[in-house]
């Protein structure tokens, strides 16, 4: 398989066009991530850790066992109040990885969905919140929104997240971007990139890459078609709210 650094116009090219003819038939915005996951993990393997695939859509929209785990995390960090139906939430989608529990989102004991109650809150998860202000989302609008029912992202474009070293790289409060450095000790993550966008009705993709490589950002700016690609074929389950299968 070749590595992410060299992956030549014509491999990528395929890749995205056996997606393109399996995505846009996919029954929920689920089955369409675990395609892309799986996809890249099988044509980058060598060079992959882990590849995740997230929405932020609104708590109302959550399957149980999600709303469950986000209502459990917003009650431990005192937020309960701040969480409703419009309340936009980090969930995860899709995954697919080097471990088996890597390749079922439903195993995921710490990822599943984050609440975007407020900045304050965001700002203290720093890989959310590089991942977000690379994407051009703004936050000031959580807290600006009086209802917590009208609270929600507002981006518009597609964008690139990018961690030249999972090790070393901090945030400018000083604090790791990627926190679980077990994690990228254990797997030999080196670098992280992630792709990203707005559906019209501001529902926000996420991809994510955990590389064994040393990347750097002209390497995987290459990759940020596979978002709009993504956007392209899944516009429709998204207008008619299927997320989950």
């Amino acid at each position: 398989m070749p590595p992410y650094a060299d992956a030549d116009p014509l491999t990528w090219s395929a890749v995205l066009d056996d997606l393109r003819s399996t995505v846009g038939k996919t029954p929920a915005l689920e089955n369409a991530a675990e395609l892309v996951a799986s996809a890249l993990y099988a044509t980058f393997e060598a060079s992959t850790a882990l590849a995740r695939v997230y929405a932020v859509v609104p708590y109302r929209d959550l399957t149980g066992p999600v709303a469950a785990f986000v209502d459990e995390l917003a009650a431990k960090a005192g937020q309960t109040a701040n969480v409703g139906a419009e309340t936009p939430v980090l969930t995860l989608l899709a995954t697919h990885g080097a471990r088996e529990e890597w390749c079922d989102r439903k195993q995921s004991k710490g990822h599943v969905g984050i609440p975007l109650v407020s900045a304050e809150f965001v700002q203290a998860i720093p890989m959310v919140a590089r991942l977000l202000k690379e994407l051009g989302v703004d936050l000031a609008w959580l807290d600006v929104a009086a209802d917590v029912n009208a609270r929600r992202l507002l981006g518009g474009f597609n964008g690139l997240f990018f961690v030249d070293d999972a090790a070393s790289a901090k945030d400018s409060a000083g604090r790791l971007i990627i926190p679980a450095q077990d994690f990228v000790e254990e797997q030999g993550v080196k670098s992280v990139f992630g792709m990203g966008g707005f559906y019209p009705d501001n529902t926000l993709i996420v991809i994510i890459v955990f590389a064994r490589e040393t990347l750097r950002r002209s390497q995987v700016e290459r990759f940020t078609s596979l978002i709009s690609m993504f956007k392209g074929e899944t516009f429709g389950v998204v207008r008619a709210r299927k997320f989950f299968t």
